[in-house]
């Protein structure tokens, strides 16, 4: 029989448990914010706002004030406000709190929800505490320090510790060391609740559950008393009346209550209900607390992983606590558009990388529906660390640091053990093997059965016999999903052999290739590709939960004098904008799955048998709406009752294929999903219209002229090669026509690559034949760098150009194969068809089907200021271009007319009304080129490809050839 292990909401403990377990030595459990405390106006107050920062303060700084002292944003990095952190220093925030008067009798804390790496906290001259770990909630109690009423001076002093573990300020690139996460006043009861765990457990196939309530008081003082009651989401007491139950000497208490019929909560129904609790001592009411939870059961199955029962796939991404001008900082108002854009992008799940989020993170994701692996802050230990923190980073052997381990994981517990999005806990990344991660594992298994535990490096344990996670994790997989041995883990058909495979990092988003995401934005789009790939390839493998996309919002951090980070890495820029890959991801991710959307006129009789995946967890798709749109007109139609993973057909009505149909699909708040175009095959054949127009033909020793109704082309007489084209006197193409065989240097690069630009074509013998006078022909044979070259380029006098070539000793890896026409910068327009991956884009998509881009756009660029445009119209790389100045981050043409247009059916490039015409058929690429000189040309490509995106991504097709041949056809036309 299959072993199934069980993880619940929250696991009951044995009555003769003490509170020190669930929180590790040397740590305080945080007080459960109150809604409200008797007697007490607001139990809660924002410190949050302008502080004083001194970065060279004096001795004792906190009895003598003494020090330079500037004004700081709270919360927020110091470097990006313009302040310079160092390594090991100490530097003071202070600020002035003002004590209500009806704190007292009362506790009085501040609440310090990340600062990093290591912080001391003096009050009114006196010390308070410390605390190691950048990025777990903690608490100051300074009730012994102030008076109720009175003002109090606070100090905390900050260091950026080289030896922290989570080695966040090294893959910043910068240190990252302040109060990055909001500060708050708590007031509560003398002897305040600080334990309030909830635990839902099911019966009759989840019809029948176990409200549980685990509960402690600070000081366990006198005889108390919990009174709670249930709430659905339209504020409905759900039991029949409110439970008590008593606190026992030691100040805690357990109790649990049956509900009939939950409503569960999933990812894709997260209904929640709100628990309201009191705390009562001596009959009198000292605290009340309102959290909302979610019923729903996780349990690994084999190689499986249920939610309720039910199997998941996991479509995610890696996400940082990132803002714009704050750095790793976040508010209220980031997480929630964090969420709002995971959701709109249909990701279902959100690795907390690499530490825990905020609890406004948390709460939204348990509001709108995501679920989160929650990342405790450890990363890269005996791995990948730079420069002083590398021989400062072996520590997972190292019992001075298992203080350290255990005393983050636990706050991070303690914290947020309640929020039912958090399906998993991670207890560190990409590190080796140590004891301390073992008892990372074993406190996990003492304090929250309720979850799976994973973790990476997975074979690092098992090479020593060992096992410190219920997940195994592989990191950036093949695309293919072809067997192999990831970073020592052995996968075969994309499963292991015996635990559920979680790629936590996969298809990482283009970001070190600096050289290809300069010369072209299309990479972005080609990326989509290996996301596709990847996740359609695993989506019916049993064992194989899914991944997340490294990452989710770009790393680049923009410090006042300069830009850091690891680069472009997200689908989401730091301002919140939608990059191309933002579409790409929506689309591979999307839940609902049309199989087919090219049909042949044949298949249209009556209906179009449209076969479609449910690739949702929980739901049927008759709870999807459809809107399909034919010929302008627009109708709902319903959907078939698909359950989750399911396979079937949407019949759709049709009597036109002329016209494409639209499928588009919407949840129940009107969300789009997904939509579809669906076509009908049409032959496409690439020829030119040859026209009875004649040239008139000049000659001289050096120079053919050939003229056509305002039409001049100019050749070399010599070597036949295109000087120049005019219409009416103006350059239209600035010279001549050259073979391009573009390669990277190291195909493979696990970062970045330079490329190999082919040159000029050397000419070694031609003829021009010009007896035809209504067409003109040029042979060539040369060479292009080491390549043997042939050409064929033939001129109607309509100004229609066919150019063919052929191309020997073609290299095995190429990034663009074809021609580039050199085209005057009058020229500020393309516009374009194209059959792209996806049946639809948004028409301001880098890669839209049919779409119009103007070279320049009317931008003011301002460093660090939120930019009012879409990104695709972005003209401006401070990171590539490594500058603050936006005179220097220019690209010289916006994203949308440099980005290649792949599957070309029409280009279109105009001056005035002047244009250049490209005729393809499908198969072949068209870019323009921008030079470092600020000059253009026109890339026509057979082969375009992105080798370096590496990482398991797709990054294009071998050339299997030595030889190629192509062939490209462009017209020069005046428009009338």
């Amino acid at each position: 029989m299959k072993k199934i292990f069980v993880f619940l909401l929250f696991t009951v403990m044995a009555s003769a448990v003490n509170a020190q377990q669930f929180i590790a030595e040397g740590r305080k459990a945080l007080a459960v914010i109150p809604s409200e405390t008797s007697a007490v106006p607001k139990a809660k107050v924002s410190l949050n706002g302008s502080w004083e920062i001194s970065m060279n303060p004096g001795n004792e700084v906190w009895k003598n004030d003494s020090g330079n002292w500037q004004k700081i944003q709270v919360p927020g990095e110091p470097a990006m406000q313009g302040f310079k952190v160092e390594n090991d220093k100490e530097f003071f925030y202070k600020t002035t709190v003002n004590v209500p008067a009806s704190a007292k009798n009362k506790t009085t804390l501040i609440r310090f929800n990340g600062v990093y790496s290591y912080a001391r906290v003096f009050v009114n001259g006196h010390f308070v505490r410390e605390h190691f770990g950048g990025f777990t909630a903690w608490d100051a109690d300074i009730s012994a320090f102030v008076e109720p009423g009175k003002p109090a001076i606070v100090y905390v002093g900050v260091t950026d510790r080289a030896d922290d573990i989570s080695y966040a300020s090294g893959y910043a690139f910068h240190p990252i060391g302040g109060i990055l996460r909001e500060v708050q006043l708590l007031v509560v009861p003398t002897d305040y609740i600080n334990r309030f765990y909830v635990q839902t457990d099911f019966e009759n196939d989840f019809k029948e559950a176990k409200l549980s309530l685990t509960v402690a008081k600070s000081k366990a003082k006198g005889n108390s008393k919990i009174k709670f009651q249930l709430y659905d989401a339209s504020g409905k007491a759900v039991l029949n009346q409110s439970q008590t139950f008593d606190l026992a000497n030691n100040g805690e208490g357990k109790f649990s209550v049956t509900v009939s019929n939950p409503i569960l909560w999933n990812q894709e129904q997260p209904y929640l209900y709100t628990l309201k609790a009191e705390l009562i001592s001596a009959g009198k009411s000292e605290e009340k607390i309102e959290q909302k939870i979610g019923f729903r059961k996780v349990a690994v199955d084999g190689k499986r992983v249920l939610v309720n029962g039910q199997p998941i796939k996991l479509r995610g991404g890696c996400r940082h606590d990132m803002h714009p001008l704050l750095g790793r900082s976040t508010n209220r108002y980031y997480d929630s558009l964090d969420v709002a854009m995971a959701k709109k992008a249909n990701l279902n799940f959100i690795r907390t990388s690499h530490y825990p989020p905020s609890q406004d993170f948390l709460e939204f994701a348990d509001k709108y529906g995501i679920y989160v692996q929650e990342e405790t802050a450890i990363c890269f230990v005996n791995d990948w660390r730079e420069g002083v923190y590398k021989k400062l980073g072996e520590t997972s052997n190292d019992l001075a640091f298992t203080s350290r381990y255990l005393g983050q994981l636990s706050e991070m517990i303690d914290r947020d053990r309640n929020h039912a999005a958090v399906i998993m806990w991670s207890i560190g990344n990409e590190s080796d093997y140590g004891i301390n991660f073992q008892k990372e594992y074993e406190f996990v298994k003492s304090v929250d059965l309720s979850r799976p535990v994973s973790w990476s490096w997975p074979a690092t344990a098992f090479k020593e016999n060992k096992r410190c996670f219920d997940i195994a994790v592989a990191h950036y997989p093949d695309f293919k999903g072809k067997d192999e041995e990831n970073f020592g883990l052995a996968i075969k058909n994309m499963e292991h052999e015996s635990l559920p495979l979680l790629s936590d990092e996969w298809a990482h988003v283009a970001c070190y290739n600096t050289t290809l995401l300069k010369a072209d934005p299309n990479v972005k789009d080609f990326w989509g590709q290996s996301l596709d790939l990847m996740w359609a390839n695993r989506f019916d493998v049993p064992g194989n939960l899914g991944g997340a996309i490294w990452g989710m919002t770009d790393e680049t951090f923009h410090l006042k004098d300069g830009v850091t980070g690891y680069g472009p890495w997200g689908f989401i820029d730091v301002w919140r904008r939608e990059k191309t890959e933002f579409w790409n991801t929506k689309k591979a991710y999307s839940p609902i799955r049309v199989l087919k959307t090219k049909f042949e006129s044949t298949e249209a009789n009556a209906f179009l048998n449209v076969p479609v995946k449910n690739r949702f967890n929980h739901i049927s798709l008759d709870q999807i709406r459809l809107k399909i749109t034919i010929s302008g007109k627009s109708f709902d139609q319903p959907m078939p009752a698909l359950k989750p993973h399911e396979e079937g057909i949407i019949k759709v009505a049709i009597s036109d294929t002329n016209n494409p149909v639209l499928l588009q699909f919407y949840d129940s708040q009107n969300n789009l999903i997904d939509e579809e175009q669906l076509t009908f095959n049409k032959p496409i054949a690439l020829q030119a219209k040859t026209l009875k127009l004649k040239w008139n033909v000049k000659k001289t020793d050096k120079l053919i002229a050939l003229e056509s109704e305002g039409l001049t082309v100019k050749l070399d007489a010599v070597t036949g090669e295109l000087l120049s084209s005019e219409i009416n006197g103006e350059k239209i193409v600035t010279g001549a026509t050259r073979v391009i065989v573009n390669k990277p240097k190291q195909p493979d690069a696990f970062k970045e690559t330079p490329g190999i630009y082919s040159g000029e074509y050397k000419v070694k013998s031609a003829m021009v034949n010009t007896d035809d006078k209504s067409i003109v022909t040029v042979t060539s044979e040369g060479t292009i760098d080491d390549y043997p070259v042939k050409m064929t380029t033939v001129y109607q006098a309509d100004g229609t150009i066919n150019i063919e070539y052929e191309i020997e000793n073609v290299p095995e890896y190429t990034w663009q194969i074809g021609l580039a026409l050199p085209v005057a910068n009058t020229f500020e327009t393309i516009e374009w068809k194209r059959k792209g991956y996806w049946s639809t884009y948004p028409s301001n998509h880098v890669s839209a089907n049919e779409g119009k881009a103007k070279r320049f756009s009317d931008i003011k660029e301002t460093y660090r200021v939120q930019p009012a445009y879409d990104v695709s119209q972005g003209m401006y790389d401070y990171y590539l271009k490594s500058t603050i100045d936006p005179a220097k981050a220019d690209m010289k043409g916006t994203e949308m007319y440099r980005g290649t247009k792949e599957n070309i059916l029409s280009v279109d490039l105009t001056s005035g009304n002047k244009k250049i015409e490209v005729i393809s058929n499908g198969l072949q690429a068209a870019k323009m080129n921008i030079l470092e000189s600020g000059q253009q040309e026109l890339l026509i490509m057979d082969k375009s490809d992105y080798w370096s995106l590496s990482w398991g991504n797709f990054a294009g097709t071998k050339n299997n050839s030595k030889s190629l041949k192509g062939i490209a056809i462009v017209k020069l036309v005046q428009k009338k």
